[in-house]
């Protein structure tokens, strides 16, 4: 697979849980698991300034520095539209190296779109990565940034998407038309799509997407997964990642245990047959409709946004 000219794999990793804040880890842990997966067949990771406040780099950093095959993602916060060249250098003394340059979230609604493409632009013309991209943007707000570029093209859309959140199909098929490639974070549902029980992560506790699994409609959706999992013989967490591949999406799972690093690799080889990724998309029809990113947000001046993220210790 390709986002704009880098060569990826089936799935990629994401690495939010490797900031700490919002997640519970176990260091070294977390880093033998993202080790495994990198050393077996995964080529992508992707990070954010925001994640621990500079941990998350830091750590896909140390990941990397042996291991020039991996494409590297990094995000600039919404709250950072003025300064997006600045957030980069450091970003990339952080980890050594940024392959694609992302806007995390909309700026605010006072802040034009073309501002944020002109800034990754620059960004790239100095060198500070090879592609741009942005995140959490719905259709309407990537095609206007589509008619910002000039000399670098938007090449990818990180969102959220998964069984139990499918907002984003819409965008996934105008990606296609667009030459965008849609990189759908939290694939997995945190978790909750694919078990029965999770663990007391901050992150997890007021997701309403979480707390949806708990439903009747959701469970129906867990149940039906786990159904061709066993079929299968392969875990959970592999059906649906296959599920994002038959779906046009590129996933971008965290790790957080070794055991579920077996299962993102798992996912690498996995095809799902037509008639599993009917029977998950039937289970979850219901979920198809809603938003990609709180609109509400870009109603919120920057500066109260960035105290707001620092307060939650993403």
């Amino acid at each position: 697979m390709k986002i704009g000219s880098l060569e990826v794999g089936r799935v990629g990793l994401g690495a939010w849980q490797a900031g700490g804040g919002a997640w519970r880890v176990d260091p070294a842990e977390i880093k033998r698991a993202y080790e495994y997966a990198l050393d077996h067949g995964l080529n992508f990771i992707d990070t954010a300034e925001v994640y621990g406040n500079g941990r998350s780099e830091k750590f896909v950093g140390e990941l990397i520095r042996q291991r020039p095959h991996v494409v590297v993602a990094t995000k600039v916060a919404g709250f950072h539209w003025g300064r997006i060249v600045k957030s980069a250098e450091i970003s990339r003394r952080r980890i050594g190296r940024v392959d694609l340059l992302q806007f995390h979230w909309p700026p605010p609604v006072y802040v034009p779109i073309c501002r944020v493409v002109r800034g990754l632009e620059r960004a790239a013309e100095l060198g500070l990565a090879s592609e741009i991209g942005v995140s959490n943007f719905d259709i309407g707000l990537m095609e206007r940034a589509k008619t910002c570029t000039k000399k670098y093209e938007i090449v990818s859309d990180q969102v959220v998407y998964n069984p139990l959140q499918r907002a984003a199909e819409r965008l996934i098929e105008a990606g296609r038309r667009m030459g965008v490639t849609v990189i759908s974070w939290s694939p997995l549902a945190k978790g909750a799509a694919v078990k029965e029980s999770l663990g007391d992560d901050p992150a997890r506790r007021l997701d309403p997407v979480v707390k949806r699994a708990a439903t009747p409609a959701g469970r129906r959706v867990v149940e039906t997964i786990r159904k061709i999992a066993a079929g299968r013989g392969v875990s959970p967490a592999a059906v649906v990642l296959a599920w994002h591949a038959a779906k046009g999406a590129y996933p971008i799972p965290g790790i957080k245990t070794v055991e579920q690093a077996h299962d993102v690799v798992e996912a690498v080889g996995l095809e799902l047959s037509e008639a599993e990724v009917r029977a998950i998309d039937e289970a979850s029809a219901q979920f198809v409709h809603g938003s990609i990113w709180p609109s509400g947000m870009r109603y919120i001046p920057g500066f109260l946004l960035k105290l707001g993220f620092i307060l939650a210790s993403v």
